[in-house]
């Protein structure tokens, strides 16, 4: 039991450095919220967040699966002797991938002009959006390689580094030289120039100019099923902005964006911190008979802490769509939406790490499948819903999909593997939130401090009710009591921190 409560405090410390990095690389989207809504019309929001969409399908596409290749093979003694050799190939297959995407991108915008953006886009955008991908793509590789060698630290480094490049930039363009989507664009294309310099001491310190072309063979057939999936199922689920700006206007594009943006909180910090930490742990301790154990604990830790954060922004909505839209009455819509879009999430923080065992007995077909299904399934329900309940329909239609996803992925890991999940502990998480929530949503004040304090005492129901349901146990409690005397006292401070550092260093 210490062996796994070891584990997991190795991935708590891996998930608070990565979470900086998810801070920096892609909460900046959240950051730059009151920015956009000083600075930029609602419609003119909701065209940028089209050009993100684009941005996040190429993203996906590049590399055809090659990155997922390289999480699973560098740990992987027996196929892999030389890690050099290994990255060069994979970064050198990505990179060739990417530009060559990056042109049949830049051929395919005036078919995109006609039929997504509904708007001639000006030639001179499509120009310093392409470049501003390609350039931040040539990092992905190496920050890949940063997490999968758990040296978070860095990887927080480079990414904090680009955060603030890109805020500034946006902020300069946009407040002072009104250059609006343009002007953003030229702040990727300098904040990823940034990044990459940063990178480059990572890729020089980890090439060997060696083609490894048999294990470039293997890891595509590895991660191209997942990797297709993922672009067929990642291309669907962005048909809710789609079919938004087709039966609506790029005003409920712009509403629809910040609430996604507002949801999408949990996700970051938590889920994509997570699991960027807790990935190459679970794989780098593949061969461990104690790793069962240790991804059912970590599953239990994992769905508390998402339900917990999610609890929280649902909870306080309207105070986040208060600071984040710098009080911008056209973005009030927001506060209906994401509510249903977070629980969503949650669903699709499951699937995520429910993919982790699938990985390990190397049957990623069903998840390319699935993926697949799923995003037939979204643009299905988004050409239902939205027609009728506009925004709404397409939290609506997210929401069913990551639940099904998630469901199905569950069945064929409780028949393909063999994990002792601690249903009891998972059942009393998901009844507890369910209580919270309907308190929530019975009970509301019309003054501002009353509901604010009612709020407070909801949040603390929750922990109230897990706790005196035995949720915790022994060992945990006996734990968290260790945690509290080792860091109530502020004088020991100094010598903990040190203490966490080293424990980093280890690890």
């Amino acid at each position: 039991m210490s062996d796994i409560f070891s584990r997991f405090k190795s991935t708590v410390i891996q998930s608070f450095f990565y979470s900086l990095g998810n801070f920096a690389g892609k909460f900046s989207g959240v950051l730059l919220l009151p920015i956009y809504s000083l600075y930029l019309p609602v419609e003119v929001f909701g065209l940028y967040a089209l050009f993100e969409v684009i941005f996040q399908v190429f993203q996906v596409f590049s590399g055809l699966g090659i990155k997922l290749g390289l999480t699973r093979w560098y740990w992987d003694e027996e196929s892999t002797k030389d890690k050099k050799s290994l990255f060069f190939t994979t970064y050198l297959f990505n990179l060739v991938v990417c530009i060559l995407f990056s042109y049949l991108l830049f051929i395919s915008f005036d078919f995109l002009s006609e039929y997504y953006f509904k708007t001639q886009i000006n030639s001179n955008f499509i120009i310093l959006f392409i470049s501003g991908n390609l350039i931040k793509l040539f990092s992905e590789v190496p920050m890949l390689l940063l997490r999968v060698q758990h040296k978070a630290k860095q990887h927080s480094v480079v990414q904090i580094a680009q955060l603030l490049s890109f805020v500034l930039f946006v902020f300069i363009f946009l407040a002072f030289f009104h250059q609006g989507i343009e002007g953003i664009f030229w702040a990727n294309i300098l904040s990823g120039a940034i990044q990459f310099i940063l990178v480059i001491p990572v890729i020089i310190r980890n090439t060997k100019f060696k083609f490894e072309y048999k294990i470039l063979i293997e890891m595509l057939v590895y991660g191209f099923p997942v990797a297709l999936g993922n672009m067929v199922n990642i291309t669907f689920n962005f048909t809710d902005k789609y079919f938004l700006n087709r039966f609506s206007n790029l005003k409920v594009v712009g509403t629809f964006t910040l609430a996604h943006k507002l949801s999408n909180i949990v996700n970051l910090l938590i889920v994509n911190s997570f699991m960027n930490a807790y990935m190459h742990n679970y794989f780098k301790g593949i061969h461990d008979e104690n790793n069962d154990r240790f991804y059912s604990r970590s599953f239990t830790y994992f769905l508390l802490a998402i339900t917990f954060f999610s609890l929280l922004l649902i909870v306080f909505i309207d105070e986040a769509i208060f600071v984040f839209s710098a009080n911008n009455k056209d973005y009030s819509q927001s506060a209906v939406i994401v509510p249903v879009l977070t629980i969503g999430l949650i669903f699709g923080g499951i699937r995520q790490i429910l993919t982790l065992p699938i990985n390990k007995i190397k049957k990623t077909r069903i998840i390319g499948v699935l993926s697949i299904l799923s995003g037939v399934l979204n643009v299905y329900l988004n050409y239902i819903l939205i027609p009728e309940y506009n925004a709404l329909g397409a939290a609506y239609a997210t929401g069913v999909v990551q639940v099904f996803s998630s469901v199905v992925l569950l069945v064929f890991v409780l028949r393909n593997v063999n994990i002792p999940f601690e249903w009891r502990r998972i059942k009393l998480i998901l009844l507890s939130f369910t209580l919270t929530i309907t308190l929530f949503y019975l009970v509301s004040f019309n003054i501002w401090f009353l509901n604010f304090v009612f709020k407070i005492a909801v949040t603390i129901v929750w922990g109230v009710f897990l706790y005196y349901s035995n949720f915790l146990l022994p060992e945990e409690k006996q734990r968290i009591f260790q945690f509290a005397e080792k860091w109530w006292n502020i004088r020991k401070l100094k010598n903990n921190l040190q203490s966490l550092k080293e424990n980093k260093k280890n690890d």
